[in-house]
């Protein structure tokens, strides 16, 4: 009798770790899954300016030394040059909101802002978004980064607590945007602002 009671564990127990097993296999299958579909909206080179971006001092050099003596917003934006340019809180105030109307878009043409941080896993996944629309909407939107680390001013601001946090400016409005989104999802706030 307890021989047939320890075979009935062992199989009962040996059922269990066989769906483990198969439900592992299946979940590891959905993630690739996911993850092809997910490359679908950008390309390599893309990802690869990303990582070089993140990697580089650059990310790091968001200061108002950027701008040249005497040199305005206009000038430094080089609007719709299909990039996303990293600006500070001096250059958001000639390009975007000034400090004292700061809910009121003031730069001309359409606009996108990526508040961003190193550390940021979501914001370092929607980089390669960012530059593919970048790319897409040359001449048409104007696309700008802003450190939140360096930048903590504007987070208070505009009651930033989490990031990556996307403003689309178009006209007179600011519509903030917080958390990852796709490609597709940026891509239509953008059409429907235009």
């Amino acid at each position: 009798m307890k021989t047939i009671f320890k075979v009935a564990i062992g199989v009962i127990l040996g059922f269990f770790i066989l769906i483990g097993i198969v439900t592992c296999a299946l979940s590891f299958d959905d993630d690739e899954q996911e993850t092809e579909t997910t490359e679908e909206y950008y390309d390599e080179e893309d990802v690869n300016d990303a990582e070089d971006y993140y990697d580089s001092e650059e990310a790091g050099s968001n200061d108002a030394s950027n701008i040249a003596p005497g040199e305005d917003g206009d000038a430094y934006s080089s609007w719709g040059d299909g990039t996303c340019r990293p600006i500070n809180a001096k250059q958001f105030y000639q390009l975007v909101a000034s400090k004292k109307n700061y809910e009121t878009y003031i730069g001309e043409g359409p606009c996108v802002v990526d508040f961003w941080a190193d550390w940021c896993g979501y914001c370092k996944q929607i980089d390669p978004y960012m530059k593919a629309l970048a790319k897409k909407y040359k001449g048409k939107v104007q696309f700008y980064k802003v450190n939140a680390d360096e930048n903590e001013e504007l987070m208070q601001l505009y009651g930033i607590d989490g990031l990556p946090t996307i403003f689309f400016c178009n006209g007179e409005d600011i519509q903030m945007n917080s958390g990852a989104q796709s490609q597709a999802e940026f891509d239509k706030i953008i059409r429907e602002m235009l």
